[in-house]
C-alpha cells in the first residue's frame, strides 16, 4: 500500500482546500538624485533629526517612478491545485495502486484503491488545468481556481448523498463514486470521446442500488422501473443528484429506445421543462413510456432508457 489510509469526510461536514490565492505587488518610487551641479542638503527639523532636501533634478526621475508603479499589476493570481480531502497537506498526486480495485482483499484495501486511483486522476486534472492556467488572463485564472473548488466541494456532497445505508459498503460505494466523477471531469477537460455508458436498470427505491452516470460537468442520473402501465408501458423515475453547477432538466433527453423505435414518453405531474435542479440536491420526476408496444423489435429485449443530451451517452437495461 502506497500510503496510509485517511480518513473521510462526513457529509455536509467537509472542508476543501482550495479558492482564490492572491499575491499583493507593490511598486515603490524611489527618488534619484540627480547630478551636474545638484546634490543634497541636509535641513534641520524641529526634532532634532534631519531631512533630506531633493536636488533639483530629482523631481522628473521621482515622476518617472511613479508613472511606472501605476502600470504595474496590483495583483497576481496562483493556481490552486486539487487537495484531496482523504490525503491532505499536499496537492494531488500520482499513486500507483491496482487496475481492479474491487479485487481487493478487504474493505479498506478496496477503499484505499479508489482513494489513490481517484488522486491520480485528480494530478492529471492539475496538469491539464495549469496548462491552460498558464495561457489565461487573470479573470480567467480566478475563474479556473473558482471552478476547480465548487467542483471538488460539490464532489464529496453528491457521492455521500447517494450512498447511505449505514453499512460499510457505503465507504466503498463512495470511493468509487469519487473516482468516477474524477474521471468524467478530466474526459472531459481533455476533450476525450468516451463511449456510451451501459448501465443496469433497477426497481429500487434506494438511491445506494442504483446504477449511476456521471455527467462531465459532475451531476449523477439514475433511473426507477417504477410500475407498468394499462398501455403495457412502463413509468420511469429519473433521479438527480446536481453537480456544482447545477442541473436544467430537459424531458426530451429522457426516452425509451429500441434500433430506430423511440418513445419519448409523457412527463408525469408539473415538472416544467427549464427546471433546474440546485447544486448538491437530488430531484425526480416521472415519465410514462406509453408506447412501448409498437417497439417492433420488443422480443429481442435490446431496448433501455436513454439519456441523451445531444447524442446518447448513456442507456439502461
Amino acid at each position: 500500500m502506497s500510503q496510509a489510509r485517511k480518513g473521510r469526510p462526513m457529509s455536509g461536514g467537509g472542508t476543501v482546500n482550495g479558492g482564490l490565492a492572491m499575491a499583493a505587488v507593490t511598486a515603490t518610487a524611489i527618488g534619484i538624485l540627480a547630478g551636474c551641479g545638484g546634490s543634497s542638503a541636509p535641513t534641520a527639523t524641529a526634532g532634532g533629526t534631519t531631512a533630506t532636501a531633493s536636488a533639483p533634478g530629482s523631481a522628473s526621475a521621482t515622476a518617472a517612478a511613479s508613472a511606472a508603479a501605476s502600470t504595474a499589476p496590483s495583483t497576481a493570481v496562483a493556481f490552486v491545485p486539487v487537495t484531496e480531502p482523504f490525503d491532505p497537506g499536499h496537492p494531488a498526486r500520482a499513486i500507483s495502486a491496482p487496475a481492479n480495485c474491487g479485487a481487493q482483499d478487504s474493505t479498506l484495501a478496496i477503499e484505499q484503491c479508489y482513494d489513490d486511483q481517484t488522486e491520480t486522476a485528480d494530478a492529471a486534472i492539475d496538469t491539464v488545468q495549469q496548462a491552460s492556467f498558464a495561457r489565461a488572463s487573470a479573470a480567467q485564472q480566478a475563474a479556473i481556481n473558482a471552478g476547480d473548488s465548487a467542483w471538488l466541494a460539490a464532489r464529496a456532497t453528491i457521492c455521500e448523498k447517494a450512498y447511505q445505508t449505514g453499512g460499510t459498503i457505503d465507504g466503498i460505494n463512495i470511493a468509487a463514486c469519487l473516482l468516477a466523477e474524477s474521471t468524467a471531469r478530466l474526459d472531459s477537460l481533455k476533450g476525450t470521446a468516451v463511449p456510451e455508458a451501459v448501465l443496469k436498470s433497477t426497481d429500487s427505491t434506494s438511491l445506494s442500488d442504483l446504477s449511476w452516470y456521471t455527467t462531465p460537468e459532475g451531476s449523477r442520473i439514475a433511473m426507477i422501473d417504477t410500475q407498468g402501465d394499462a398501455t403495457g408501458g412502463v413509468i420511469i423515475a429519473w433521479v438527480i443528484i446536481a453537480g456544482a453547477d447545477g442541473f436544467v432538466v430537459n424531458p426530451a433527453q429522457f426516452f425509451y429506445s429500441d434500433g430506430a423505435f423511440t418513445d419519448a414518453g409523457t412527463v408525469q405531474g408539473s415538472v416544467p421543462s427549464g427546471y433546474r435542479v440546485a447544486p448538491g440536491t437530488q430531484y425526480q420526476f416521472d415519465i410514462d413510456y406509453s408506447h412501448m408496444s409498437a417497439d417492433p423489435n420488443a422480443a429481442k429485449g435490446g431496448g433501455g432508457w436513454v439519456y441523451a443530451p445531444g447524442t446518447p451517452v448513456a442507456v439502461w437495461r
